[in-house]
């Protein structure tokens, strides 16, 4: 490929993405987007969304959605993102892998301790409220 033909490229590129940050249903999205959020805008417009309210101390909350056959997974790695996004003084070498080692999500009394479960299968609902506890470890003595 030559440099011409890169930078050909390169400018279709970018006037697809005006052309679509331009566009109603997906103008309303954040600067550092990527292809799951897109994705969960157009799902949100067909209404295959569950939209959730993580609520954290300090009465801050944070609304997240996923799609319906969202695994907890997903949901852990969509509100780190959304974590990521609205928390400026969190420090960049914080370990996402440890916290979700140490916790887990809470809808009601119920906890999501089965990451590769539906969320569907937990009883989520839209408009839940989601809240971070401690994992319970078992303290296995022989």
């Amino acid at each position: 490929m030559t440099t011409h033909d890169r930078q050909f490229c390169t400018e279709r590129v970018e006037d697809i993405l005006q052309k679509l940050l331009g566009d109603p249903l997906l103008g309303d999205l954040p600067e550092d987007v990527d292809g799951e959020d897109v994705q969960c805008q157009i799902a949100r417009a067909r209404g295959h969304v569950i939209e959730l309210v993580l609520v954290r101390p300090g009465d801050n909350k944070i609304k997240v959605c996923v799609l319906h056959n969202a695994r907890v997974s997903h949901l852990e790695r969509v509100i780190t993102k959304a974590i990521r996004r609205t928390t400026t003084d969190l420090p960049k070498s914080y370990s996402w892998k440890s916290f979700w080692k140490r916790h887990c999500l809470q809808v009601g009394s119920v906890s999501l301790l089965v990451r590769n479960r539906l969320v569907v299968h937990y009883g989520v609902k839209n408009n839940d409220k989601l809240k971070f506890t401690r994992r319970k470890r078992l303290n296995v003595t022989e």
